[in-house]
């Protein structure tokens, strides 16, 4: 199956609180994270909400990373997404659950851009909700 890129949707528990609400060290993480899967940075945008949680974006070459946070809940809700045979989001992924010191991992993982007939394209589901508990 030819796909144009992997997405993989990631859900961190356990997070360290003070890591998700400190705007420039998930900035830091996720460029961290977008040189782990081996993508080349294009742009970032994060933003600090008041009394906390962050968002952000890392724009790649391949495609994008993404984070929004809930300090208060030790919880991240991210996406990676890259293109190309050089890039695996895994490592991305995995970079990042390390550096937020997650206890738990659900990712789910999507083949994008699946060429279909008539110039149609699809998506598939390859790895659906795999939970992962990490070690401290």
């Amino acid at each position: 199956m030819k796909a144009l890129g992997t997405h993989i949707v990631c859900e961190l528990s356990g997070c360290d609180a003070a890591k998700l609400t400190d705007v420039d060290a998930v900035r830091e993480m996720m460029i961290g994270a977008a040189k782990a899967s081996r993508a080349t940075v294009m742009e970032v945008a994060f933003h600090r909400f008041e009394p906390q949680g962050v968002s952000g974006v890392v724009v790649l070459a391949e495609s994008h990373l993404s984070i929004h946070t809930w300090p208060e809940t030790g919880y991240a809700a991210m996406d990676f997404y890259t293109c190309g045979d050089h890039t695996d989001p895994w490592l991305a992924c995995e970079f990042a659950a390390k550096a937020l010191d997650a206890t738990t991992m659900l990712t789910t993982e999507v083949k994008r851009g699946i060429a279909q007939p008539a110039g149609h394209f699809t998506h598939v589901v390859t790895r659906d909700h795999e939970t992962t508990a990490l070690s401290a």
